[in-house]
């Protein structure tokens, strides 16, 4: 079998997990603003789409990384 090319810009590193991290504060922040305006105004069906779609979309990318790890695009020490 021939060995998997190995892409070096495609790896998780620490960086890629602060970002990770960063990104969801800064968009879980925004969504808690806006389900409060949201369930403020009597919009539940609204504010509860609004979480499970942000709570998808959050697994979604923590499964995209591990995917990554996992395939071997890990840098060994």
């Amino acid at each position: 079998m021939e060995a998997m090319a190995r892409n070096v810009s495609n790896i998780p590193t620490g960086r890629t997990y602060a970002g990770f991290t960063l990104v969801w504060i800064c968009v879980i922040f925004v969504v808690c603003l806006l389900c409060i305006a949201v369930f403020a105004a009597g919009h539940w069906i609204i504010g509860l789409l609004i979480v499970l779609l942000t709570t998808y979309a959050c697994v979604r990318h923590a499964i995209w990384i591990g995917k990554r790890a996992r395939r071997g695009l890990v840098r060994r020490r």
